[in-house]
Protein backbone atom coordinates (compact mmCIF):
# COMPACT_ATOMS: atom_id res chain seq x y z
CA UNK A 1 0.00 0.00 0.00
CA UNK A 2 1.41 3.31 -0.86
CA UNK A 3 2.74 5.62 2.14
CA UNK A 4 2.10 9.49 1.80
CA UNK A 5 3.90 12.37 3.59
CA UNK A 6 2.12 15.43 5.47
CA UNK A 7 2.79 18.59 7.41
CA UNK A 8 1.96 18.46 10.71
CA UNK A 9 2.07 21.35 13.51
CA UNK A 10 5.09 21.50 15.00
CA UNK A 11 4.94 19.70 18.33
CA UNK A 12 1.55 18.75 17.77
CA UNK A 13 2.68 14.57 15.82
CA UNK A 14 1.43 12.66 18.51
CA UNK A 15 -1.89 14.23 19.17
CA UNK A 16 -2.34 14.12 15.08
CA UNK A 17 -1.45 10.18 14.73
CA UNK A 18 -4.47 9.66 17.91
CA UNK A 19 -6.88 11.76 16.39
CA UNK A 20 -6.19 10.09 12.85
CA UNK A 21 -6.04 7.03 14.06
CA UNK A 22 -9.38 7.56 16.40
CA UNK A 23 -11.00 9.21 12.84
CA UNK A 24 -9.83 6.46 10.22
CA UNK A 25 -10.76 3.07 12.97
CA UNK A 26 -14.82 4.99 13.50
CA UNK A 27 -15.06 5.51 9.29
CA UNK A 28 -12.79 2.44 8.49
CA UNK A 29 -11.11 4.46 5.56
CA UNK A 30 -9.19 2.71 4.38
CA UNK A 31 -6.05 3.42 6.73
CA UNK A 32 -3.72 1.21 7.42
CA UNK A 33 -0.78 2.75 9.51
CA UNK A 34 0.43 6.03 11.07
CA UNK A 35 3.68 6.58 11.42
CA UNK A 36 5.07 9.65 13.10
CA UNK A 37 8.81 9.88 14.31
CA UNK A 38 11.17 11.68 17.01
CA UNK A 39 13.56 12.09 14.43
CA UNK A 40 11.49 14.21 11.98
CA UNK A 41 9.35 16.70 13.63
CA UNK A 42 6.28 17.99 11.70
CA UNK A 43 5.74 15.42 9.70
CA UNK A 44 3.52 12.36 9.91
CA UNK A 45 3.55 9.02 7.50
CA UNK A 46 -0.24 7.73 6.50
CA UNK A 47 -0.35 4.45 4.79
CA UNK A 48 -3.43 3.97 3.12
CA UNK A 49 -5.40 2.03 0.08
CA UNK A 50 -5.22 4.94 -1.96
CA UNK A 51 -4.67 8.86 -1.74
CA UNK A 52 -7.69 9.94 -2.25
CA UNK A 53 -8.96 7.98 0.86
CA UNK A 54 -5.61 9.65 3.14
CA UNK A 55 -6.16 12.49 2.01
CA UNK A 56 -9.80 12.60 2.94
CA UNK A 57 -9.27 11.65 6.32
CA UNK A 58 -6.59 14.30 6.67
CA UNK A 59 -8.88 17.23 5.61
CA UNK A 60 -10.95 17.38 8.81
CA UNK A 61 -8.26 17.50 10.97
CA UNK A 62 -6.65 21.05 11.55
CA UNK A 63 -3.35 20.50 12.56
CA UNK A 64 -2.60 18.68 9.31
CA UNK A 65 -2.49 19.84 5.73
CA UNK A 66 -4.87 17.97 3.82
CA UNK A 67 -2.80 17.60 1.15
CA UNK A 68 -0.05 15.28 0.84
CA UNK A 69 3.56 16.91 -0.01
CA UNK A 70 4.81 16.82 -3.72
CA UNK A 71 1.53 14.73 -4.08
CA UNK A 72 3.34 11.61 -4.76
CA UNK A 73 3.81 7.77 -2.78
CA UNK A 74 6.97 7.61 -0.22
CA UNK A 75 9.43 5.12 -0.41
CA UNK A 76 9.64 2.66 2.20
CA UNK A 77 13.70 2.47 1.55
CA UNK A 78 13.32 6.01 2.83
CA UNK A 79 11.80 5.29 6.16
CA UNK A 80 13.94 2.09 7.33
CA UNK A 81 16.05 4.63 9.21
CA UNK A 82 12.81 6.05 11.36
CA UNK A 83 11.90 2.16 11.36
CA UNK A 84 15.18 0.64 12.35
CA UNK A 85 16.97 4.14 14.02
CA UNK A 86 20.37 3.79 15.14
CA UNK A 87 21.69 3.85 18.77
CA UNK A 88 22.70 7.22 19.97
CA UNK A 89 25.42 5.77 21.43
CA UNK A 90 27.20 5.29 18.00
CA UNK A 91 29.13 8.21 16.80
CA UNK A 92 30.45 9.10 20.18
CA UNK A 93 34.17 7.84 21.19
CA UNK A 94 36.04 8.90 24.43
CA UNK A 95 37.45 12.02 24.39
CA UNK A 96 35.06 13.38 22.01
CA UNK A 97 33.83 16.87 22.83
CA UNK A 98 29.79 17.01 23.75
CA UNK A 99 26.93 19.54 24.31
CA UNK A 100 24.51 18.38 27.02
CA UNK A 101 21.01 18.93 25.20
CA UNK A 102 18.61 17.92 28.26
CA UNK A 103 18.61 17.70 32.07
CA UNK A 104 20.22 19.78 34.57
CA UNK A 105 23.27 20.57 32.66
CA UNK A 106 21.47 21.32 29.26
CA UNK A 107 23.89 23.77 27.84
CA UNK A 108 27.08 22.55 29.33
CA UNK A 109 29.93 21.25 26.97
CA UNK A 110 31.53 18.31 28.30
CA UNK A 111 34.37 15.62 27.10
CA UNK A 112 33.61 11.90 26.80
CA UNK A 113 35.65 10.11 29.63
CA UNK A 114 33.56 6.39 29.25
CA UNK A 115 31.10 4.63 27.14
CA UNK A 116 29.01 2.05 28.21
CA UNK A 117 27.59 0.65 25.69
CA UNK A 118 25.28 -1.88 27.85
CA UNK A 119 22.83 0.76 29.02
CA UNK A 120 23.61 3.57 26.57
CA UNK A 121 25.35 5.73 29.12
CA UNK A 122 27.99 7.85 29.22
CA UNK A 123 30.32 9.10 31.64
CA UNK A 124 31.22 12.93 30.70
CA UNK A 125 33.84 15.53 32.38
CA UNK A 126 32.37 19.45 32.67
CA UNK A 127 34.35 21.45 30.61
CA UNK A 128 32.82 24.71 32.10
CA UNK A 129 33.01 23.19 36.00
CA UNK A 130 36.11 25.06 38.38
CA UNK A 131 37.05 21.15 39.21
CA UNK A 132 36.47 17.65 37.64
CA UNK A 133 32.94 16.98 38.18
CA UNK A 134 32.03 13.36 36.67
CA UNK A 135 28.49 12.89 35.27
CA UNK A 136 26.65 10.23 34.35
CA UNK A 137 24.13 10.57 31.38
CA UNK A 138 21.80 8.87 29.17
CA UNK A 139 23.56 9.01 25.56
CA UNK A 140 20.43 10.33 23.76
CA UNK A 141 21.05 13.59 26.18
CA UNK A 142 24.52 14.04 24.10
CA UNK A 143 24.64 16.22 20.81
CA UNK A 144 28.88 15.40 19.58
CA UNK A 145 30.86 18.70 18.48
CA UNK A 146 34.28 17.91 17.85
CA UNK A 147 36.13 14.70 17.76
CA UNK A 148 39.88 14.38 19.57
Amino acid sequence: MPIYCFRAQMGQEKSLANLSELKANKENSGVTAILISDMMRGYCFIEGESQTKVEDLAADIRILSNRAIQDKEVPISDLVEQLNPVPSIQGLDEGDIVEIVDGPFNGYKAKVMRIEPGNQEVTLELLDAKMALPVRLHADYCKKISSN
